[in-house]
Parts: C-alpha cells; structure tokens; sequence
C-alpha cells in the first residue's frame, strides 16, 4: 500500500524552498510549482498538475502582499490569483499556510476545505521574532560602520520582536532606549538595562526626544509616529528601520519627499536567514500534518 502524502509547495520566498526540502522524502512526496530558487521533488509546470491528487497545499509566508495574488518571487513564472486557487485545490484537501488573507480564507471554507495558518501559532511567533531581530541587527551593521557597542539605539514598541532586539543590542553593549506606551513595558524594559521613553500614536510629539541622539531608530509600531514634521525635523544621521507590518510607522510619502534616512526592511527572515525561517516553517507544517491529515 502506498503511504506517501502528495503536498503541494506553491510560491513564496527561500523559506519555502527550504521547507520543501526539510519535508522532502519519508512519507511526504513533494510536488512544487513556482519556488524561488530550484525546484522541489516533482516539479510542476502547471498548477493543476502540482494540485492534482495533493492532499495538503502548503502556501508562503504571507500567502499575498495584496490580498489579491499568491506570493510568488520567482520572475518567471504566471500571477496567480487567490481566487483561482481557492477554486483549484481539490475537494479533501488541507490549506497551510501564514497570513491567510481573509477574503481567501472564507472562499476555501466555504467550499469545505480545512486552513491552517502557522503564522497564529504564538510558539512560530516567538521564535521568528528572534529570525527577524537578529535579521534587523545585521541591517543596522551593514548600515551604521561602526560597532554596536558604544551607539545608541531607539526601539519604538515592546512587542516580540522588540524585546528580541533589545536584548541582542544590551548583550552586545548598545545603548538602547525603548519606547513604550504601556507602564508594564516600560518596568520590563528597564529591568533589562534599557532607558526608557513613553510615546503614544495620539500624540506625535512624545516622539521628539528622538529626533537627535540617535544612531539607528528601530519602528515596530504599525501605526504613524514619525510623520511629515518628525522626519523634517529628525537628525539625517540617524537611520531609521521601519519593522512593523502595514500601514507601519512612517509616512512613507513624507520620507521620499524628504529624502529621509529609511529602510524599510519587509520579511527580513525571508532574507538573511532563509534556511532557519524555512526550518521553522516546516516544524510547523510537519506538526499540522500529523495531526490533521492522514494518508
């Protein structure tokens, strides 16, 4: 009796090649169709070859960028529209994949078939806040020419990723600043060793202490607090990385015009650690196959 699990990888950056890769072989038979990089097991022309007789599709990280096409870097190969695939994928088969756009989600549910989105696992969470912080860490290296000990750092928000941050640049002897709105974030921060600043979305203003002193400014708030005047008015010395997901913290507009020192530095993991991003993403789709789906 045959016991191998068709799984079709579709799309994405370098974390889903090496995903493919880590789940390739065993039980899984991998079939692949526009992977960035060189394809994966069975590799497919069409996407209804690498569909037919899949049990499981296993999509990218975030499955689109616009809500309106899957995630697919490859240069060469076809668009293809979310709904097309929600229409594609076969009756009993499982959807995995991060950041299910929601329009996508409810066509695929409504037509029975199950989804699963690794990106909600608060263990994936964590573990690719750390990809992204030491990603973010490299950046800012690249960029500053001189050592992290002895500069001084700004980090705007207290979530996963900024906690992860803040801890490699104390370790590392950065002076480090961490801004806050929340009290518990704060006390958090400073018994880390980190000075502290509270700023809130409502009020621009609280972040104009950090207009000058600064090396690099990590953002990881997704809502404006360096708009026009803050970027007009902030030392064009200091870099600016913009972390946080869409709409982010910084006029966008505002900075090209300007001419403001910014990087926006989108799927870091992605990047500068494909191969530990892509481990993860296969630990977590290798978890919801055992569970979820049988032979």
């Amino acid at each position: 009796m045959n016991k191998t699990l068709k799984i079709a990888f579709l799309g994405g950056d370098r974390r889903q090649h090496t995903a493919a890769v880590k789940l390739a072989g065993g039980r899984y038979g991998i079939y692949s169709y526009a992977l960035d990089g060189d394809g994966v097991g069975e590799v497919a022309d069409r996407l209804e070859d690498a569909l037919r007789g899949a049990r499981a599709v296993v999509l990218p990280l975030p499955v689109s960028s616009d809500g309106i096409e899957l995630n697919i870097r490859k240069s060469s190969a076809e668009k293809l529209l979310l709904c097309d695939l929600a229409d594609a994928v076969e009756e009993g088969a499982t959807v995995i994949g991060g950041k299910f756009p929601s329009v996508f989600r409810d066509r695929l549910l409504a037509r029975g078939i199950k989804c699963f989105d690794y990106f909600e696992s608060e263990a994936f969470q964590i573990k690719n806040a750390y990809t992204t912080a030491e990603a973010a860490l490299f950046v800012a290296m690249e960029k500053l020419e001189r050592t992290v000990r002895g500069s001084d750092f700004a980090i705007t928000g207290y979530g996963r990723i900024a906690k992860q941050l803040a801890s490699l640049l104390i370790s590392l002897g950065g002076r480090v600043t961490v801004c806050a709105r929340k009290e518990s974030d704060l006390v958090w921060a400073e018994l880390l060793g980190c000075r502290t600043l509270k700023i809130s979305t409502e009020d621009k203003n609280s972040v104009s202490p950090l207009l000058w002193g600064y090396d690099v400014i990590f953002n990881t708030v997704p809502a404006w607090l360096f708009d026009a005047s803050a970027l007009d008015h902030i030392d064009k010395r200091t870099l600016l990385i913009e972390l946080a997901s869409t709409p982010g913290g910084i006029d966008v507009l505002a900075a090209k015009r300007l001419h403001s020192n910014v990087l926006w530095a989108a799927s870091l993991p992605g990047k500068y650690a494909p191969e530990s991003a892509g481990e993860l993403i296969a630990d977590c789709v290798r978890a919801i196959l055992e569970s979820e789906v049988r032979v």
